[in-house]
């Protein structure tokens, strides 16, 4: 389990932060996302490299000691996160991006939304979504 989250710390964590700008941001590039998930990936290397949980990891320095495998894995899963979001902001600020007829239908603010006003209560996602916390909340109380 240890070594798949932190398989999942090195890829998806990078990847997820690429995902996020590319479906809300319409300014985000190609090379923003490619730099991005690079340096994303070479962050929570490094991380790993100069962190040690469970005699696990630091191979370069042993700069802090993680009192788990878990907790270094979500740090490194952080700073993946963290430096390929900040990496691909920064490389889209500098580069050309799509025009905005190219994103048609593939960016959020872009995105032609359905209206569904004739729909009933329960064919429509909001008061279906407020249906649904309503249910959750009430049996997190009753289960407690």
């Amino acid at each position: 389990m240890d070594f798949l989250q932190l398989v999942f710390a090195f890829v998806n964590a990078p990847l997820f932060a690429t995902f996020l700008l590319g479906m809300f941001w319409k300014r985000s590039t190609a090379d923003g996302a490619f730099w991005g998930l690079l340096t994303g990936l070479i962050a929570g290397g490094s991380t790993l490299a100069l962190t040690v949980a469970e005699n696990k990891g630091g191979w370069i320095a042993h700069l802090h000691q993680f009192p788990s495998t878990m907790a270094q894995n979500f740090w490194i899963a952080i700073c993946s996160w963290s430096t390929c979001f900040i990496v691909t902001l920064l490389v889209s600020l500098v580069t050309t991006p799509k025009p905005e007829v190219e994103l048609h239908n593939l960016v959020y603010g872009m995105t032609d939304l359905p209206r569904e006003a004739g729909a009933p209560w329960f064919k429509r996602p909001g008061p279906l979504a407020l249906v649904v916390i309503g249910l959750l909340v009430v049996m997190n109380i009753i289960f407690w």
